[in-house]
C-alpha cells in the first residue's frame, strides 16, 4: 500500500475552510507562520512513508514478543522509534518549558493521521507519552513534572495508563488494584492490570506507568481512587535512571485481532513503589485529563485509517480490469474495463470521499478548538472552547472510529477476493482499527457520555449555539449553492429538534436513543463542514486548481445527498417506540 499524508486536502481545508491564520495568531504560536506549518505537515509525509510504513507489515507478523520478563518491540520499530525522538515528533506539541516544540494541535492532528494511516500499532505509544505529559501537566507535583515531563517529551522514556482489570473494564469504580502508604511519602501498589497499551517494550530508557488504585481504608466506588506514577526502573536523587528494577512484572502480551506491533500487556504489582498524582480520591479526575487526550486521539486514528483505506481502493479500483462499463467502453483496446468504470464504484468512491473530507474538517476544527482551549487570550475565550470540545469529543471519537472501520470493510470489498487475503494489506486495516471503536470506550459509552454530562448538563446551551452557528453559516451562502444550503437548514433544524427531545424525554428513554442522538450530531456536523467546504471550493479562491475545487465540491455534494440522509433514519429511531419500552425490555430478552 503506497500510502501518502493528503496534503493538498490538509492545506485546503486549514487555509482556506478552517481559518489557519486565527489559529497562528494565538498566544504562545509566534514563532509558526503559514511557510513553517505547511513545511512542517510535508515533512511528517517523508517521515511515516520512510520509518512507519516500511515497519508496518512487521509489526503485524511477527509483532512485539515477550522473553523472560521482557517485552521486544517488533523488528524496525525501534530504529522508527529512535529516528521519532530524534526529529522531535514527539515533542512536536508539548511546552517549550519542557523541550517540546509547543506546535498547534491542528498541526499534532497531522501526526497523528499519518502516523495512524502508515502504521497504528507504533503510532500508539506516542499517543500514551502525550496522554501521560498532559496528566502530568494538570496534576503533578512541581518534583513529577520537572523530573518526568522532560523525559517523556523527548521520548527517552515512555508512559502507560493503567486502569482495566480482570473483572472490571469501563466501571472503574470496581477497581481493586490497592495502595499503601510508605514510612517515607511513597505507596506501595498491589493489583493486576489488563489490556494495557505499550506495557513494556525495549525502546525507551525507562516506563512511567500511571496506575489507578484505591488507598487502604478509601471508600468504595470511583470517589475513593487516587492515581499514582511508578517507573519501571528505580531513580537516583538526580532523576537519572538506574539499574534497579521496580516489582513490576509482564505477566502476558495479549494474542490479539490487530495491532500486533503495539503490545498490550496484563501486569502484576506487587509492592510496587510509586507516588500519588495530585490528591488522594481524585485519581479520576486526573485520569479523565488523559482518557479525553486519548479520546481525540482515537478519532484522529480512524480518520488516519479512513484515508489509508480510501486511498487503496481508489488506486485498485483504477487498476483493477473487471467487466465492461454500462455504454461506451473505457478501456476499448484491453480485455475489460477498470473498477472504476462502473456506477456503483464510483457511487461507493465518491460517498466515501465526501465522508472522509467533512470527517478530517470535524477533526481539525476539534483540535483548533483545542488549540483555543489552550492558548487563547482570555480565561472567558478559553472557557468557551474547552466547553465545545467538552461536548464534541464524544462524537469525535465515536464517529471517527467508526468512519475508519467502515472505510477499512469497503477497501476490503472493492478489492474483492484479493480484500479478503493478507497481500493488499487491507485486511490488516480491518483488524487494526476495530479496537478504535472499543478502547477509551465505546461508542455506547461515548453516547452516555454525550446526553447525561455534557447535553443534558448545560441544558443544551453549547448544542443550541452550534445550531445557531449552522443556521447563521446557512444564511451566508451562495445563491449558486442552494441545494447545500437547504441541506444544511434540514439539519440544523433536525439537531435542534433532537437535542430538544433529549433535554425533555426521561432519561431511561433517552439513554436507549443516545447512540442515535450521537449519530445526528456527527452527521449534522459533517454537513456543517460539507458546507463549508463547498463554499470555499466555490469560491476558488486559494492556490489550488480549478479541478480540484470542483472535486470538493462534488465531494461535499456527495455527503449531503447520500451520507447525510441516514440522519433521518436515526431521527426516527431515536423517537420511536412507546415510551418505556426499552426499560422493560428484560421481560423479552
Amino acid at each position: 500500500m503506497d500510502y501518502q499524508l493528503p496534503q493538498r486536502d490538509i492545506t485546503f481545508l486549514l487555509d482556506e475552510v478552517l481559518n489557519l491564520d486565527d489559529t497562528l495568531a494565538l498566544p504562545g504560536y509566534e514563532h509558526c507562520d503559514k511557510d513553517t506549518f505547511f513545511a512542517v505537515v510535508d515533512a511528517i509525509n517523508g517521515f511515516v512513508r520512510d520509518n512507519l510504513a516500511t515497519c508496518n507489515e512487521a509489526g503485524d507478523s511477527p509483532g512485539a514478543k515477550l522473553v523472560d520478563g521482557q517485552v521486544y518491540a517488533a523488528p524496525g520499530f525501534g530504529d522508527a522509534y529512535k529516528v521519532f525522538c530524534e526529529d522531535g515528533w514527539n515533542a512536536l506539541a508539548l511546552e517549550e518549558e519542557y523541550g517540546g516544540q509547543q506546535l498547534p494541535f491542528v498541526l499534532h492532528a497531522a501526526l497523528r493521521e499519518g502516523m495512524a494511516g502508515t502504521n497504528l500499532a507504533f503510532a500508539l505509544i506516542h499517543e500514551l507519552n502525550f496522554g501521560v505529559v498532559e496528566a502530568l501537566m494538570a496534576y503533578g507535583s512541581d518534583d513529577q513534572k520537572t523530573v518526568y515531563v522532560p523525559q517523556l517529551t523527548n521520548g527517552n522514556w515512555a508512559g502507560t495508563m493503567n486502569l482495566t482489570e480482570p473483572h472490571c473494564g469501563t466501571d472503574l469504580g470496581l477497581i481493586r488494584t490497592k495502595a499503601v502508604q510508605n514510612d517515607d511519602g511513597s505507596y506501595a501498589i498491589t493489583g493486576n492490570k489488563i489490556f494495557i497499551t505499550w506495557g513494556d517494550h525495549d525502546m525507551s530508557e525507562n516506563v512511567a506507568h500511571l496506575i489507578l488504585a484505591r488507598v487502604e481504608g478509601a471508600q468504595p466506588g470511583p470517589r475513593g481512587l487516587s492515581l499514582f506514577l511508578a517507573p519501571k526502573y528505580m531513580l537516583d536523587a538526580d532523576g537519572n535512571t538506574t539499574d534497579t528494577q521496580n516489582t513490576i512484572t509482564i505477566a502476558g502480551i495479549e494474542n490479539k485481532m490487530g495491532i500486533h506491533g503495539s503490545p498490550t500487556c496484563a501486569i502484576s504489582f506487587e509492592d510496587t513503589k510509586a507516588w500519588i498524582v495530585g490528591e488522594e480520591g481524585k485519581g479520576l479526575a486526573a485520569m479523565f485529563v488523559m482518557m479525553n487526550a486519548a479520546r481525540l486521539s482515537v478519532g484522529q486514528q480512524g480518520l488516519g485509517i479512513a484515508e489509508a483505506a480510501i486511498q487503496t481502493a481508489t488506486a485498485y479500483a483504477h487498476e483493477r480490469l473487471q467487466g465492461r462499463a454500462d455504454g461506451e467502453a473505457w478501456n476499448p483496446a484491453g480485455p475489460a474495463d477498470p473498477l472504476v468504470a462502473h456506477a456503483d464504484v464510483r457511487r461507493r468512491l465518491l460517498t466515501a470521499q465526501g465522508e472522509m473530507d467533512a470527517g478530517r474538517a470535524f477533526a481539525y476544527f476539534g483540535a483548533s478548538l483545542l488549540d483555543e482551549a489552550h492558548r487563547s487570550a482570555t480565561p472567558e475565550a478559553r472557557k468557551a472552547a474547552d466547553a465545545k470540545l467538552s461536548v464534541l469529543t464524544p462524537v469525535l471519537k465515536s464517529y471517527l472510529s467508526e468512519m475508519g472501520s467502515r472505510m477499512a470493510n469497503e477497501a476490503v470489498q472493492m478489492h474483492g477476493g484479493h480484500g479478503f487475503i493478507k497481500d493488499y494489506g487491507v485486511e490488516q486495516l480491518v483488524r487494526d482499527v476495530r479496537i478504535t471503536e472499543i478502547y477509551e470506550g465505546t461508542s455506547a459509552v461515548q453516547a452516555r457520555d454525550l446526553v447525561t454530562r455534557k447535553v443534558r448538563g448545560d441544558s443544551g446551551a453549547v448544542m443550541k449555539g452550534f445550531v445557531a452557528d449552522m443556521l447563521a453559516d446557512a444564511d451566508a451562502l451562495p445563491a449558486e449553492l442552494a441545494d447545500v444550503q437547504t441541506a444544511l437548514r434540514d439539519a440544523a433544524a433536525r439537531l435542534g429538534r433532537c437535542t430538544d427531545w433529549v433535554l425533555s424525554t426521561a432519561q431511561g428513554d433517552v439513554l436507549s436513543g443516545a447512540c442515535d442522538y450521537l449519530e445526528v450530531v456527527a452527521l449534522s456536523f459533517s454537513a456543517w463542514m460539507a458546507a463549508r467546504i463547498a463554499k470555499a471550493a466555490h469560491a476558488g479562491t486559494g492556490a489550488q486548481s480549478a479541478d480540484y475545487y470542483a472535486d470538493r465540491l462534488d465531494c461535499a455534494r456527495a455527503l449531503l445527498v447520500r451520507a447525510l440522509p441516514r440522519a433521518l433514519s436515526h431521527e426516527m429511531i431515536l423517537q420511536a417506540g412507546e415510551p418505556g419500552m426499552i426499560c422493560r425490555a428484560d421481560r423479552c430478552i
